[in-house]
This record gives C-alpha cells, structure tokens and sequence, in this order.
C-alpha cells in the first residue's frame, strides 16, 4: 500500500474546502474586474457555497479510486488515469438526468442544485445523495480492508572502521 503521511491523509477533506474557496475567490473577483451585469450578494455566496459544496463532493466521489489506488504500489499514475477517464464518463451520464443522479462525479452537481432554474434539469437529490454515500462506503471498504502499512524504515549500515597500524 502507498504510504501517505498522517498530515497529509487527514486533511485531504480541508483542502478541497480551501481549493473550493479559493475558486469562488476568483470566480467572483473575475466577474468583478471584467464587469460582468448581475452580480449580487446573493449571487456571491451562492458561488461561494456551491463550489466550496461541489469541491468537496467531487472529493467524496473520487474517493474509491484514491484509495483503491493506494493499495497498489506505485499506483499513483494508475489512479491519475482512472481518476480522469471516472471523470470524464460524466459527460456522458450527463444526457440522462437518472443517469447523472447516480453518476457520483455528476450528482455532485445535482447536491448542489447546478442549473436548477432550467426547465430541463431535473435533480434526483436523494438519488444523489444515496450515490455519494455509496462512494463514500466504497472508500470506507476499501480502507478498512487495506494492510495498515508504514513507510519502510531504511536500516542504514554500519560503517566498519579499520584501526591504522603502526603508530
């Protein structure tokens, strides 16, 4: 199993909040240095929570393939590919909005009500909601079955000092 440092294994959650906010940083700061019409109050915190909420759901649905990726040595650039191909399989769940409430990388979208004002998106949220807390169990398993592994600890030789002759 690939080790991952206690620090970085337990705030993994945090930095996809951070990331979330720092996107709805820009996102807002963007709309306001190039003038774009309509932005409110509102309209900010809903950035802000949508995103800080999408980041953080879209970790949870990414979740199975961290840690199924962990547990093979090495297994960081298989996870990066599954990861990407996991990812890019929403935009075909997309086209069927049952299909995109089951999808985890798609029902992120669905917890957070992306699009709801239009007449053609129709979220499934408890769908959604039962597909994350799949993703999340999956992780769980995978987890709780894996070795509990720490980095290898180099045993460094010792070095054999011969006694000068002579003097």
């Amino acid at each position: 199993m690939l080790y991952v440092h206690p620090v970085v294994r337990n705030y993994m959650g945090t930095l996809s909040l951070f990331l979330g906010f720092a996107s709805a940083v820009f996102t807002v700061a963007a709309n306001l240095f190039m003038g774009f019409p309509g932005l409110s109050a509102a309209s900010a915190w809903q950035t802000f929570v949508q995103m800080i909420l999408n980041c953080l759901f879209l970790y949870i649905a990414v979740m199975p393939v961290i840690a199924a990726a962990a547990r093979i040595p090495n297994g960081h650039l298989i996870g990066t590919v599954v990861a990407f191909v996991y990812g890019y399989g929403g935009m075909f769940a997309a086209g069927n909005m049952t299909l995109a409430s089951l999808y985890p990388i798609t029902a992120s979208m669905g917890l957070i009500r992306y699009r709801s004002y239009d007449e053609a998106v129709h979220w499934n949220t408890p769908l959604c909601g039962l597909s994350m807390m799949a993703a999340f169990l999956i992780s769980a398993v995978i987890v709780a079955t894996a070795k509990n592994a720490s980095p290898a600890k180099l045993a460094q030789k010792q070095k054999k000092v011969t006694a000068k002759k002579g003097w």
